[in-house]
């Protein structure tokens, strides 16, 4: 029995070592053969940045009136993003650091206007509707505004439109979802 039992012993420490040498041997030869592999990450960036024609001050006596023309939002990032703008009218001072306590009224105080093509209001905020590429732009969000009467204008103020706009990553949609509180339809555009 006692020679049934050495030779068990035997046998298994001779596979043990066996085994050993051979992960040994595996695992020198991967440290001493295998280069270093460096993982190159670049996050993309969203941006945007509001374009505009003809957003030259417009003088009434020596206060300046602004006013909007053709005014769209850039993709200036580099993956697809949705656009939102929230767009705020007021009588600010001429040095800018000064608001004039009532708001500007749409119709009376500057022309009316809506939302061009692709553009939707939801609360306070436009959306526009589908992602836009790096480098395009949105449709067009204001074709016109301007001051109806310069009369209404409060002395040393003008009106200021201002246009507030920001980006998120179109993919995944639900980062938009999530973020903005909009639905984004299987087809890819916002809608209320």
């Amino acid at each position: 029995m006692k020679k049934y039992i050495n030779r068990k012993s035997v046998l298994i420490t001779s596979v043990a070592l066996l085994l050993l040498v051979a992960v040994g041997t595996t695992l020198a030869y991967v440290f001493t053969k295998t280069d270093p592999l460096e993982n190159k990450f670049n996050p993309s960036k969203v941006s945007c940045a509001v374009v505009e024609n003809g957003n030259d001050p417009v003088s009434s006596g020596n206060v300046p009136v602004s006013s909007k023309k053709n005014v769209q939002i850039k993709n200036t990032g580099d993956t697809d993003a949705y656009i939102r703008v929230a767009v705020v009218m007021n009588w600010a001072s001429k040095d800018g650091t000064k608001v004039w306590a009532t708001k500007p009224v749409e119709g009376t105080d500057y022309t009316a206007w809506t939302p061009g093509t692709g553009w939707i209001q939801i609360g306070d905020y436009y959306y526009y509707t589908q992602s836009v590429a790096p480098t395009k732009t949105t449709g067009t969000l204001i074709e016109n505004i301007e001051v109806l009467d310069t009369a209404n204008i409060p002395d040393g103020y003008f009106l200021s439109v201002e246009i507030v706009a920001s980006a998120i990553q179109a993919k995944p949609t639900s980062v938009v979802t999530s973020q903005w509180g909009v639905t984004v339809a299987n087809d890819g555009t916002i809608s209320k």
